[in-house]
């Protein structure tokens, strides 16, 4: 990552939450001056505990998101109102596009840059078992409105706006949080860890530190219209990384037919646990000179920030 240090005024939506707030704290360390969109004391608290400035709102405060926006050097979205459960993304794609519109109406004509988020889970698996490029077809899922915000955030570009999009992988863990760390909550609440079909297919994974080195690589470096895997390994198995929370966890891993997950656990977890995916990295690395660094998931949570998550969720239960 570059040891350049900025002066310059960012905008970050969802700038509080696990991959925000690691975003923030680097860009801060960079002499960047970042400006957070937050929903409650709480987040205004860790914000300024950061070191940002929180900015009272959430997506549908359009008129903030567009004062904000012009007032900025550059923009990175995270926030979504999409959250994990049984919900469905089509009931949120209006609330979000119409946020990315508010925050382009601010930036139009500037030529500043609009960093945009979505998933590696937008492309559809090689029927090979080979890693997938940020061309690879998409795929029809439970998610797959998100595949029109993020085509219609591709799209703004033609605003005169520096538009580069960032496909976190399906897995971001590290510093003891993110979905691991909800799985890990529910599977010990469900006193088992649930694994689908096997657990065979492939995941893609990357730390949270990696991520956020990487898109502000890509605030540095990225070309308009131009879309990034943060991906820093494909090679590890779900079963695996079942199998290694439910020796920290002290549980047992129940396999259960994806039939019977659908019934159990709605239609969006399921696939998300079954999805093969493997997205390559190699783009970034290759544009950017991102070198992920950090410790690998399995490693992370047989011997690094999950053991204490781990151990409490244990006592908790004792």
């Amino acid at each position: 990552m570059s040891t350049q240090q900025h002066h310059q005024r960012l905008f970050i939506t969802g700038a509080s939450g696990y991959v925000g707030s690691v975003i923030t704290e680097f860009a801060i360390a960079q002499g960047y001056k970042v400006q957070g969109l937050s929903r409650t004391q709480d987040s205004d608290t860790k914000l300024k505990n950061l070191g940002a400035t929180p900015v009272r709102g959430d997506l549908t405060s359009l008129d903030i998101l567009r004062r904000e926006s012009t007032e900025a050097d550059a923009v990175i979205h995270l926030a979504t109102a999409f959250e994990l459960g049984p919900g469905k993304f089509e009931d949120i794609v209006h609330t979000d596009m119409a946020a990315l519109d508010a925050i382009a109406a601010g930036l139009a004509g500037s030529q500043k840059v609009l960093l945009v988020t979505s998933g590696t889970l937008a492309a559809a698996a090689d029927p090979s078992g080979a890693e997938t490029t940020e061309e690879a077809p998409l795929w029809e899922s439970p998610v797959s409105a998100r595949n029109k915000v993020e085509a219609h955030a591709l799209s703004l570009a033609s605003k005169n706006i520096r538009v580069v999009g960032i496909r976190l992988a399906a897995y971001v863990y590290g510093r003891g949080g993110s979905a691991t760390k909800a799985f890990m909550g529910m599977s010990k609440q469900s006193g088992s860890v649930t694994c689908i079909d096997g657990g065979k297919n492939h995941i893609t994974s990357v730390h949270v530190d990696d991520a956020a080195r990487l898109y502000l690589l890509a605030l540095e470096n990225g070309t308009a219209g131009e879309l990034y895997n943060a991906s820093a390994a494909t090679d590890v198995t779900a079963r695996q990384l079942w199998d290694a929370l439910a020796e920290i966890l002290e549980l047992p891993v129940r396999d259960i037919r994806y039939e019977d997950a659908l019934t159990q656990l709605g239609d969006v977890l399921p696939w998300f646990l079954k999805a093969e995916n493997r997205a390559s990295g190699a783009k970034a690395r290759r544009d950017f000179g991102w070198q992920p660094r950090e410790t690998d998931i399995l490693d992370d949570v047989s011997n690094g920030s999950y053991l204490a998550v781990a151990k409490a969720m244990r006592e908790a239960h004792s």
